[in-house]
């Protein structure tokens, strides 16, 4: 339970003049949708970020990006327990993969599995991008270390010469490695750290 208030603690003081719309859309989705797939997990690993759900509110925002670029098939790097996976392939019946390394995690996210949803239980880094002709790759800063995120969107850019990704909740040094990286079409703010980055491929 004291985890559960610590992730409302951290909403109000990181998300700042947008807290209470994330609450609000964040109660929406426990009320109406499975909130099973709306956990979090706080990870000791040099690696890996901990599991945080993307907000309903940014998942919103970025289903109307995917509707005017009209993408269809999206692979979701650092799939957590499933949230984006259960928005995208169950809710909007879009194609969409996850990649998620911790076992436990892939574990419980690993019923989502259906003609829309395929999940792998591999090191994000190590994954073949090209598994299938990907047009959106979203990351929920899956990463710990931001050379860890540039080694990945070099990745990216040696499989592709056009594709889109979605960055969310990036910090500064990160968000520097991607305005150097690629071109950031569109952005959300809400605070320093809570933020969306829509890019491209330069």
């Amino acid at each position: 339970m004291l985890k559960y208030f610590k992730a409302i603690s951290d909403i109000i003081r990181n998300y700042k003049f947008y807290s209470f719309q994330v609450l609000f859309y964040e109660i929406i989705f426990i009320i109406f949708y499975e909130r099973k797939y709306n956990k979090f997990e706080y990870l000791n690993s040099d690696f890996l970020s901990n599991s945080i759900p993307c907000p309903y509110l940014f998942l919103k925002k970025i289903n109307v990006f995917v509707r005017e670029n009209n993408l269809t098939q999206i692979c979701d790097l650092g799939s957590g327990f499933g949230k984006i996976l259960y928005f995208f392939g169950k809710l909007k019946k879009i194609n969409i993969d996850g990649v998620e390394l911790e076992k436990k995690i892939y574990d419980s996210s690993s019923n989502l599995r259906c003609n829309e949803i395929e999940i792998y239980n591999q090191d994000i880094l190590k994954f073949n991008l090209i598994t299938k002709k990907y047009e959106l790759f979203i990351f929920n800063d899956p990463l710990k270390k931001s050379k860890d995120l540039l080694e990945l969107i070099l990745r990216v850019k040696e499989n592709y010469d056009s594709v889109y990704l979605v960055f969310i909740n990036l910090d500064s040094y990160k968000q520097i490695i991607i305005q150097k990286s690629l071109i950031i079409i569109n952005q959300f703010i809400a605070s320093k750290n809570k933020n969306i980055f829509f890019c491209k491929i330069k």
